[in-house]
Order: C-alpha cells, then structure tokens, then sequence
C-alpha cells in the first residue's frame, strides 16, 4: 500500500510524505534504499504501535519525505518458508537502519521501541535517542513534554499535536507513520539539534542478552499495568455542593474514588433541582484533601448532585514515572542499576551481588515479642529479617490473608528496637492505607517510636488522626516530592 499525506503540526510548511506500508516478508532493500535516498543529514524518525498485552505491532521509519511501515507478526508461523521470509526482513531491518552506524535514529519513546524491539522481535538498536530526554520540567506523558521536544509552542499547531499523540485512532497506519515522520521533522529543527546532541544514546547491543531482557519485562509490565487502567470512574462525593464563579466546590466521600487534577480527565456531572436532571462537564483545578474546586464548561442547573464520573486514565504516579526513568537511563548507560546488589538478587540471581563489607561483625539480634507468642514459621521468619548474613538480604514471605504476616513485621521491629540497634528501619508498602494499617498493628503490640510519611493527598482529612491518642511519639508527616502511593518511615530507635 502507498499514499501521500500532508502534514498539518508544523506551522512551517513541508512537502508531501510519501507512505509505504508492508509486512515483515514484504520488506526489501530496494524499498528501504528509496528510503535512504531521502535521509537528511542521516537522521531517521521512528515511531511504533502496540496491540494486544502491548506487544509490537508496526514500526514506522520516516525522513522527511518518506515514510516506511512495517506490520509485524505477533508470532512466527509454522510455515518454514514464510518464517524465513519474515527473519530476512528482520535481519534486513537490524543491518540496514538499526544497527547501522549511517542513521541516528530519533524517537519520542525510544525506551519503549528499543526494548520492544528486543522483546518481541529479538531485534538491537544503536545510536537511538530518546526525543522527551530533553524535557526536564514537564511529565513525559503529557502533552506540554511532546510539544517541547517537537520545539516548542511557537512551532506548532497544539490541538494538531494533541489529536494525532493523544487522540482516537481513526487510520492506525497513517497515525504511526505521521508520528515518525514528526520525530524526524522535531529532530532537524535548529534550535533543538544541539540540545538532541546532548542526549546519551541508546545502544541495546552493548547489553548482555540477560540484562537487556530483565529491563524489557520491567518496561512491559508497566505498559501492561498502563494499559490496565480504567478510563473512566465514577467518583463517590456528596450530593450537596456550593457553586461559585463558575464551578463547583465537591466533597469527596472515598479515598480510592477521590477527584483529582489532571490534564489529562475530565469530569462529567449530573445534577438534579426542580425539573429533571442535566449534565455538564468540567476539570479539576484544585483539590485538597476531600475539597474538590471544579470549573464547569456550562452553567449549573440544579442543586443536589446526582453522580460524578471522570473520564480519562489518571496521570502517572510518582513511583511510575520513577521507574520509567530509571529504565531509560539503564539504557542511556547513565547508572548503576545494573550492578546493584539488591538489584541482582532480586532480577539476575544467576550473578553473585557484591555487598558493602560490614567494617565491625554484625550480631543478628534476638527475637523478642512479648505481646504473644509467635508460631514456628513465624518466628524462622521473623529471624531471616533479622539476620545479617548476606544470604538473607532479601527475604519473601508468602501466605494467604490472616496468616500474620503484618504479625511478623510487628515482631521484627520491636525485636530491632530491644535489641539497641543504631540502625534505622524503613517500612514501605504500596500504598496509603496499608502504610496506616501497618502503623496501627505497631501501635497495638506496644510500639510507638515511628514517623508516619504518606502521600499529600491522603495527609489532609483521609488520614486516620486517631493514631495521636494512642501514640504520643508519633508524627506523621506528608511527602514534599509529588508521591501518590509512598511509605512509613519509622524512626531510628
């Protein structure tokens, strides 16, 4: 298949694109030599789209008057000859664009392509940049980081730029081939180049097979979990509310459910007065704790509220944005995650993790829990969280729902505090309410000597204050990073 488009994101006109679209067996080096003919200054956009549990399924690679589409196939077929037909054009795809060192390939997610790439095609790509590594301030998902990795505002026609990245896919082929051709066109843009320049490169065939596949499952499963998330919530808020310029003041009744700001969501609102009830659409500009400031897009028409939706994936938490930059700069070569020891323990158990050497010999403390008595498992459990040794840097500890595995915790660190340690425990779950779950068994078994660190958002109203009766040393305190799902911090006892 071939058509010619035009573009309409660039205010500065450019000349009709040429788009060819074909399958993995389809490709041949005449059709990527047409592409090659028109490469300026050697730079190539590349852009990617994924089907079912996110797996590739087309790639797109663009100059700035061709673009070339491949479909890929989620599976090899058991056809011997088609299967090799399919690993020609693989083999062609690696040798001729990416591996070669003639073409810098440039992408807006080139973290997501690189390990994409090898997940699911076996495929390595050096001398790719990943374009919203120039983007410090902003969110790299939202739609101000991609307007300032394509340079910026002046450039650009906005609601183009948001309906082609962030709308609905009408023409899947034609989207994808205008993404890499805008990669490209972002990428020759003079005032960008150099801040591009300054960008490490990603270069997956320097990574050993193991390593490169550990944080390509990590990247999966995150756009898995993406993937996952409703589009749509209704939000649980009571019915009575004050209207003031032009919104409304809503209070939320359920942390889980709870309104919050983003970009990215709108909120649908159905209200109810004398006559029958009207809807009206608005977004969240401020909230605090339970209080939801939200401006409407229409008047308000009714006096009691009848139901409150949010359309629209929520914005990355903090530890998701985190983790995502911490896989991009493992494959940019800019840390050290990779020779972590806890790092290699838990994801690469077939090395041997180097630890600090302790500078005096540790002594593992004691168990000691005189609030009852501990079961066997338990008590070996709660051992290997206080042993020393290097085996037991990591323990897991399995079992089903009222087995005691918060009894364990409770255990260990009142044993950690009997015991005199200088050392300071971190106690860390995955979100708001099991912090405080946690912080309340502690209380019960006699152990008050913590602070408590939630998330902002939880810190006002949601959080449970009836700890201060029972706890006079307690503290708790609210994040200042931007987390969401964030842990306790128990004081150094």
């Amino acid at each position: 298949m071939s058509l010619t488009v035009s573009q309409n994101l660039f205010i500065e006109d450019s000349p009709p694109i040429n788009v060819t679209q074909c399958g993995e067996d389809g490709l041949s080096a005449i059709s990527l030599q047409l592409l090659f003919n028109t490469a300026t200054d050697g730079i190539i956009g590349v852009s990617a789209t994924f089907g079912w549990r996110c797996q590739l399924s087309s790639i797109a690679f663009s100059t700035l008057s061709r673009v070339i589409v491949v479909n890929v196939c989620a599976a090899l077929p058991k056809d011997k000859a088609k299967q090799q037909q399919i690993l020609r054009g693989r083999r062609l795809l690696q040798e001729r664009i990416l591996l070669s060192p003639h073409f810098q390939k440039y992408a807006f997610r080139m973290d997501q392509i690189a390990t994409a790439l090898y997940l699911d095609l076996s495929l390595h790509i050096d001398d790719a940049v990943d374009m919203l590594s120039v983007v410090i301030k902003n969110s790299r998902r939202s739609l101000q980081a991609l307007m300032d990795a394509m340079g910026g505002e002046t450039t650009l026609y906005r609601e183009n730029v948001k309906a082609l990245f962030f709308g609905l896919e009408k023409n899947p082929t034609l989207s994808v081939a205008l993404r890499a051709w805008a990669a490209c066109r972002a990428a020759t843009v003079p005032h960008m180049s150099s801040r591009f320049l300054r960008i490490p490169r990603i270069n997956t065939r320097e990574f050993p097979r193991a390593h490169l596949a550990v944080l390509a499952k990590i990247s999966r499963d995150a756009e898995r979990l993406e993937a996952l998330k409703p589009t749509s919530v209704k939000n649980d808020v009571a019915d009575q509310f004050t209207a003031k310029e032009g919104g409304v003041n809503l209070m939320c009744s359920r942390f889980s459910t709870r309104i919050r700001t983003s970009s990215n969501q709108v909120l649908h609102i159905e209200m109810k007065g004398d006559e029958a009830a009207t809807n009206v659409t608005g977004r969240a500009r401020q909230v605090v704790g339970r209080s939801a400031r939200v401006v409407l897009n229409g008047p308000v028409t009714g006096d009691k509220i009848v139901s409150v939706t949010t359309v629209g994936k929520e914005d990355p938490t903090y530890a998701e944005s985190h983790r995502e930059d911490v896989i991009l700069k493992t494959l940019q070569n800019s840390t050290m995650l990779l020779s972590q020891p806890f790092f290699k323990s838990v994801w690469l158990p077939e090395e041997r993790p180097l630890w600090p050497v302790p500078t005096e010999e540790p002594i593992d403390p004691l168990v000691y829990f005189p609030g009852r008595a501990l079961n066997p498992s338990q008590e070996d459990a709660v051992q290997k969280i206080l042993s020393t040794s290097n085996e037991d840097r990591i323990v897991m500890i399995q079992g089903p729902p009222g087995t005691g595995k918060t009894t364990v915790i409770a255990a260990a660190v009142i044993s950690h505090d009997y015991a005199g340690s200088d050392r300071t425990i971190w106690i860390a779950a995955q979100s708001n309410v099991a912090v405080k779950n946690i912080a309340e068994k502690l209380i019960k078994d006699g152990f008050d000597k913590f602070k408590l660190l939630v998330s902002k958002d939880f810190h006002l109203d949601w959080c449970v204050f009836s700890l201060h009766g029972r706890c006079p040393f307690c503290k708790i305190l609210q994040a200042r990073a931007p987390v969401r799902e964030v842990g306790t911090t128990p004081h150094s006892i």
